[in-house]
């Protein structure tokens, strides 16, 4: 299944549109992925992972507190049979794809390309003086480092085989809640709030708690 976090505010019984965050950081990385995937910006979505979304663990007292913690309570988890989307492998965005978007400007994909190569090239270099010699690389540990370093400099070809790969995230130009299989809320009166927007009673669960 497919999940998709959201909070209720901005829930619609009806297709969502993503969010373009003009002041973001990262907002560079999110356009250079638009060359690849054909859309700016993007719905993301976790491929079998509640964890990922951020909903499981959204109530953590010592960390979120005032209004973080009243926004992160009123979050929805969507869940989806099926999505057709762009594949992004987790690891990559965050470790590599991120950091590479930031401080460009928006406007300009192949400084974050140059960038991310740069921040691959990084990691190889890290990899290998974490190791006892080359030979003894290691791919559990720096399996991304350890990819690049056999595709390089073809960065096509490892974002064919390593990047854009189905594996734990999609991306999508918009999501139509109305076809989610699984809904889950936190409380009754947010249960009460989809009911009269129009989703089906069998699919809402309450599920507030940080593990199931």
């Amino acid at each position: 299944m497919y999940y998709h976090c959201l909070s209720l505010r901005y829930v619609e019984y009806d297709t969502i549109l993503p969010h373009d965050d003009e002041t973001g950081w990262n907002r560079p990385a999110y356009q250079w992925l638009g060359n690849y995937c054909g859309y700016f910006p993007q719905i993301w979505l976790s491929r079998a992972d509640i964890d990922m979304t951020g909903y499981r663990s959204a109530l953590r007292p010592r960390f979120n507190r005032g209004r973080q913690r009243r926004v992160l309570k009123d979050q929805v988890l969507f869940g989806f049979d099926q999505v057709h989307g762009f594949p992004v492998e987790y690891e990559f965005w965050w470790s590599f794809a991120l950091n590479a978007g930031l401080n460009h400007e928006f406007g300009n994909p192949a400084d974050v390309e140059e960038s991310l190569v740069f921040h691959l090239d990084g990691a190889v270099e890290f990899a290998e003086e974490d190791d006892e010699t080359a030979e003894d690389f290691e791919p559990r540990i720096h399996r991304l480092a350890y990819a690049w370093r056999e595709e390089r400099p073809d960065l096509a070809s490892f974002l064919r085989k390593y990047a854009f790969v189905e594996h734990d995230q999609f991306v999508v130009p918009s999501l139509n809640l109305k076809t989610a299989k699984r809904i889950l809320c936190r409380n009754e009166k947010q249960k009460k709030a989809l009911r009269q927007l129009g989703f089906i009673e069998d699919r809402i669960e309450i599920r507030n708690m940080l593990r199931w």
